[in-house]
C-alpha cells in the first residue's frame, strides 16, 4: 500500500477497525520505512496531552485552533495590516465582522461565514467511539511544518501573535487522549501536496518503560504526503478523530449535547461555525449563546432540530471530506 492508497483508505474509514486494517497494510508494505515518532519529540508526553483531556473542552480547543487558522490565513493575505491586538479586532478588520458581534449579521451572512470551519459528528462505533471531524479552510500546513506546529507540544508558534486565541501550543493535543486514532491532513496555499499522518497511543515494553506514549506515523522519517487536486482536498486542515468518546453529550440539543457545549463554551465566538451532526440529522450554525441572547436567530434554532436539506442552504460550501 502506497501513500495515496493509505490516505484514501483513511478518508473513507468510518470505524476504528477500518483505520487499523489500513495501517497494518501500510506497515507491512513499507517495512522499516514506516515508523512512529513521539508527539512533540518527547518520549514522555502523556502528561501534557492527558492533563486536561475532557472530551468537551478538548473538542472546543480544536475548534479554537481552527478559528485561529482562519485568522492566520487572513493575516498572511493582508500582510498583517492593520495591526490587530485581539482575535476580535482581527475578525472585524479582516473578515468584516460587526464590532459588537455576530448578532448584527443576517442569518445568510452567518451561514456564509460559517463554511470556513465545520465540526462534523458521525456514528463511528457508537456513543463512546464517534468519528469527529474539525475542518478549516484556513492557512494550512506543509508536511515539513506539521512536526513543529500541529504535532508539537508547548512550542512558541502563537506566543507573539496577539490576533490569535491560542498561546501555549498544547490545548488541541488533548484530543489525542480521547481518540483511538487521529487523522491530521493539511494543504497550504500554493502546494500540490497534502501532508497527512495518524496519531495513536503506543504501548512500550513494560520491562523498560513505566508507560507508553503518543506517536505519529512517518515514512522515511518524513510526514507522508500525496499530490491531490484541490477539488478533492482544499486548502486548509482536517483533524478527524476515530473512537472519540461523546458519551457525556448524547442529546441533539441542550446542555448534554455538542450543540449546547459549543454555544456555551464559545459564548461569543469571533466567527460563526457549522455543526453538522450526522448522528442527530441536522446542520446548524454555531454563533454562541451571547449572540442568541442578543436576538440572533438561525435556521434550526427552534426547540427541536430538523434534518437539513441542501436546498435550504444554497450559499453553503460543502467541504468534500
Amino acid at each position: 500500500m502506497d501513500n495515496l492508497a493509505l490516505f484514501r483508505a483513511l478518508l473513507a474509514a468510518s470505524t476504528k477497525a477500518d483505520v487499523g486494517i489500513a495501517l497494518d497494510a501500510f506497515e507491512v508494505a513499507n517495512g522499516e520505512r514506516a515508523a512512529w515518532v513521539p508527539i512533540g519529540g518527547r518520549e514522555n508526553n502523556r502528561g501534557p496531552i492527558e492533563v486536561s483531556a475532557d472530551p468537551g473542552r478538548s473538542l472546543v480547543e480544536r475548534v479554537t485552533n481552527a478559528i485561529d487558522a482562519i485568522l492566520e490565513a487572513e493575516c498572511e493575505r493582508r500582510s498583517g495590516i492593520p495591526d490587530c491586538r485581539t482575535p476580535r479586532q482581527a475578525a472585524t478588520a479582516w473578515l468584516g465582522i460587526p464590532e459588537h458581534g455576530l448578532y448584527e449579521m443576517t442569518p445568510a451572512e452567518r451561514q456564509r461565514l460559517a463554511h470556513r470551519v465545520t465540526v462534523r459528528l458521525s456514528h463511528g462505533d457508537g456513543r463512546e467511539a464517534r468519528v469527529v471531524d474539525i475542518t478549516d479552510l484556513g492557512i494550512g500546513l506543509t508536511p515539513e511544518e506539521m512536526p513543529q506546529t500541529i504535532l508539537s507540544l508547548n512550542e512558541s508558534n502563537k506566543i507573539r501573535k496577539y490576533y490569535l486565541a491560542g498561546t501555549y501550543g498544547q490545548g488541541g493535543s488533548s484530543t489525542f487522549a480521547i481518540s483511538a486514532y487521529t487523522l491530521i491532513a493539511s494543504r497550504k496555499a500554493g502546494e500540490r501536496r497534502v501532508g497527512f499522518t495518524i496519531v495513536r497511543f503506543l504501548d512500550l515494553p513494560p520491562e523498560e518503560y513505566k508507560t507508553g506514549h503518543y506517536v505519529y506515523l512517518v515514512l522515511d522519517k518524513l510526514i507522508p504526503s500525496v499530490e491531490m487536486a484541490e477539488s478533492e482536498f482544499p486548502i486548509g486542515t482536517l483533524v478527524r478523530h476515530f473512537g472519540y468518546d461523546l458519551s457525556s453529550y448524547p442529546s441533539p440539543v441542550g446542555p448534554n449535547s455538542v450543540y449546547g457545549l459549543l454555544n456555551q463554551v464559545l459564548f461569543d465566538p469571533v466567527i460563526s461555525i457549522w455543526l453538522d451532526s450526522q448522528v442527530h440529522g441536522y446542520r446548524r450554525v454555531i454563533k454562541g449563546s451571547r449572540n442568541a441572547l442578543n436576538g440572533a436567530v438561525d435556521d434550526g434554532d427552534e426547540s427541536r432540530p430538523r434534518p437539513s436539506a441542501g436546498s435550504q442552504r444554497p450559499n453553503v460550501l460543502r467541504v468534500p471530506w
